[in-house]
């Protein structure tokens, strides 16, 4: 199932059927893809059509009664928004890996996989984001992007898809349905 998320063209694709959707791309695409350097974020990876390969960590916790809960991190350039931890795959990297190493540098989480929610694409970035379902071990006090003014919050599912980037509301509608 692909569908239209949001007007920037996010398309949310299940795990199960992420190989069609994504035009036959298999998994080990990571291996076969395309390295660029940049001197901001070092070695990223794009796969066959130009994608950036990423990776994200979606953080839930239960609040008595204020329900379930979404970690998000302030993000974009004026650092107004929010977003979902994630970034960019390096080189011999996972996704998973990937998703857990950014949410200890973004949010100062660490965190354990439980299970891929599935892959994102943003057309207007040229993204592909693999999004994992992730369970908090621990919150750091200090973290590498918490001492440069990134700020973690936890808030509603239904507060984050009102203030989270429009491109990253196709992912918690997608966790607020399973």
């Amino acid at each position: 199932m692909v569908e239209n998320q949001t007007p920037m063209c996010v398309r949310m694709c299940t795990p199960t059927t992420v190989s069609s959707a994504l035009g036959g791309v298999p998994q080990q695409s990571l291996a076969e893809g395309r390295w660029k350097e940049s001197k901001k974020n070092g070695e990223r990876i794009r796969d066959g059509d130009g994608y950036r390969m990423r990776a994200a960590g979606v953080c839930l916790r239960e609040e008595g009664t204020d329900g379930i809960k979404v970690l998000l991190v302030s993000g974009g350039k004026d650092g107004k928004q929010w977003v979902v931890p994630g970034g960019g795959i390096e080189r011999d990297e996972q996704p998973d890996q990937a998703a857990t190493r950014e949410l200890e540098e973004e949010a100062g989480v660490r965190a354990q996989t439980i299970e891929k929610i599935g892959i994102f694409q943003d057309d207007n970035r040229k993204h592909r984001t693999t999004v994992f379902l992730m369970r908090v071990q621990e919150e750091l006090n200090v973290w590498e992007d918490g001492q440069r003014g990134r700020r973690r919050e936890w808030m509603s599912l239904t507060v984050g898809i009102e203030v989270v980037k429009d491109s990253q509301r196709a992912i918690l509608r997608a966790v607020m349905q399973q």
